[in-house]
């Protein structure tokens, strides 16, 4: 009796002790001989693989999941045109662990023996269609991978759905595979019905007339229904800031024969908008914007906007009158109001200013031609001057960047001409160039490059006669940092800064972002403000903190002039967008 219980002990600790060697296990699985992405859908389809680094609850289910793997890897390699793999295969228990490994050998790839692929209805005359049939890569005699055979399906279909056979259909479609003769037999017949067309357009109520919508419209009655002409319609007047909410649709429910209407919903914006501001920089002090926008005057779209800008430095009162061009997406003209005044250290003038303008957006450039009647009085030293001038502008400007507010890579140009003739109500004759572009550029994910250069030059017939704001400055935060606001251009016997003719500046920052939205910067300013074609540069080198906001990067700098009061150290604090 005692033996016998004695012997049940033993034989239960063994159990036990076996019971614990087997849940410490885990299993770990091994595929060789195939490419990446058949190794994943391998993986994907067996069922040993939600097991894999967890512990061994059952061998015998493992063994169980172990058995169906050969079927399930010949499964796997199907889609990859692979119907004749040789798989050997272990499962075997190593130190820590069980291990089920296997070493595959592709083989042949199952070409295709006939192909049968048939385009019917009005996408048989459609150049679109016929391309992509071409640029197929299924062909008799080339390997079957199924998911170019579905590719394909699914480039039919975008492509049905994009250009308005809205009625397509494949009539036939099948993948067969003869392991005997080892060839597969594809047979793909698409139906594509009739290209529908737009009918009527019908806007739902807005403050706007219907005549001035359609000019939004990139499409005609009789074009054909066009997915991404009914997006970019859509885009288009978002984007206007007339409406909060706007929907294209088909009225597939009201089609007759293949004409569609085209229902625009629109829900209109609050009529005024009111916006205000408060921020603060070294070289205006603090700041403050009050603005107020008139969406709409008319049904005609015509537009009000009014802004004021105050600052220690600068103030800027302003009025704009916006007419839409022919099409409001792309043009705009604009009659312009301002009234101006600058009283720093360095500058002291005020003007008026009263012109028109045309915008026209072309790809990415934004192009702008203006003139406007400008009366200025200015002060430089203890003389008081006043003049008016009538100036033609031009300018042509881009950004790209795939976010403004948080730039990775992008490029600003700006390029802009203007002058003034003693003949047409001007006070002298001059000429005036301006060319200005930065880049930024990222190397690694924390580290970025930024360089910026500023470029002008003016032909005058009497630069006295030229007034403050049409002459070069440079220093300040924007500019030369190290330097007072401005404060980088000739002077006059009495020491009195008067600007120049000329410009020249350059910059060259790099920044790191150490953690999360905070980053450091160094940088390298130089350039000046210059009457002759000899620029006598000035530098300034310094370090800067940065914390990406919401609304733009914020900057803090501090910055070491390398001329002039070579002990100076100033402190520069700017907001604003990168680009």
């Amino acid at each position: 009796m005692f033996k016998r219980w004695a012997l049940n002990i033993v034989t239960l600790l063994v159990l036990m002790s076996f019971s614990l060697g087997l849940t410490a296990a885990t299993l770990a699985i091994k595929i060789e001989g195939v490419s990446k992405d058949q190794v994943e859908n391998i993986r994907s389809m067996l069922s040993l693989a939600p097991l894999e680094g967890k512990e061994i609850a059952s061998l015998s289910r493992v063994r169980y999941l172990y058995a169906k793997a050969d079927d399930e890897i010949h499964k796997a390699l199907q889609p990859f045109g692979l119907y004749r793999p040789k798989i050997s295969s272990q499962f075997v228990e190593e130190s820590d662990h069980w291990l089920a490994h296997f070493k595959i050998e592709p083989g042949e790839l199952l070409p295709i023996g006939f192909l049968d692929i048939q385009l019917k209805g009005e996408a048989l005359q459609d150049d679109a269609f016929n391309s992509v049939l071409l640029r197929t890569p299924l062909r008799t005699g080339s390997p079957l991978v199924h998911g170019v055979y579905e590719g394909l399906k699914k480039q039919l279909r975008s492509l049905a759905a994009e250009r308005g056979y809205y009625q397509g259909e494949f009539t036939e479609h099948r993948v067969e595979v003869d392991l005997l003769s080892y060839q597969a037999r594809i047979t793909l017949h698409y139906d594509s019905g009739p290209r529908f067309r737009i009918g009527d357009i019908v806007f739902t109520d807005s403050p706007l007339a219907d005549d001035f919508l359609m000019r939004y419209v990139p499409f005609k009655r009789g074009d054909p229904v066009q997915n991404k002409s009914l997006l970019n319609l859509q885009e288009a007047l978002v984007d206007s800031d007339y409406f909060q909410q706007v929907e294209v649709r088909p009225r597939w429910d009201k089609a007759t024969e293949a004409d569609v209407p085209i229902e625009v919903m629109l829900n209109a914006q609050k009529r005024t908008k009111y916006s205000a501001g408060f921020g603060y920089g070294t070289d205006t002090g603090a700041r403050m914007t009050l603005g107020m926008t008139r969406r709409w005057v008319n049904k005609r779209g015509h537009q009000f906007n009014t802004q004021l800008r105050a600052s220690q430095i600068r103030s800027n009162l302003a009025a704009e009158y916006v007419i839409p061009g022919l099409r409001p997406q792309q043009d705009r003209y604009a009659v312009n109001l301002s009234l101006n005044e600058e009283h720093s250290d360095n500058v002291d003038n005020s003007n008026l200013y009263l012109g028109t303008s045309w915008q026209k957006q072309q790809g990415r450039w934004r192009q702008v031609a203006a003139l406007g009647w400008q009366q200025e009085e200015f002060k430089i030293g203890n003389e008081t001057t006043q003049s008016t001038f009538l100036i033609p502008r031009i300018s042509f400007s881009t950004v790209s960047t795939q976010d403004r507010l948080n730039v990775k890579n992008g490029y600003r140009l700006t390029l802009q001409a203007l002058g003034g003739a003693d003949q047409l109500l001007s006070d002298t004759n001059f000429i005036q160039l301006k060319f200005g572009a930065k880049t930024v550029h990222s190397i690694a994910s924390k580290w970025r490059v930024l360089g910026r250069i500023d470029v002008g030059t003016t032909f005058v017939d009497d630069f006295d006669k030229l007034p403050v704001s049409q002459r070069f400055f440079a220093g300040g935060d924007s500019s030369v940092r190290g330097y007072e606001y401005q404060s980088l251009s000739p002077k006059d016997a009495d020491g009195e800064i008067m600007g120049g003719q000329n410009l020249l500046v350059g910059s060259l920052e790099i920044d790191y972002r150490f953690k999360g939205n905070w980053g450091v910067a160094a940088f390298i300013d130089s350039g000046s403000a210059f009457k002759d074609i000899q620029a006598n540069l000035s530098t300034g080198v310094g370090v800067g903190l940065r914390w990406f906001s919401p609304i733009g990067p914020v900057r803090i700098d501090i910055a070491v002039p390398q001329s002039g009061d070579k002990n100076g150290i100033r402190l520069h604090l700017n907001l604003g967008p990168d680009l």
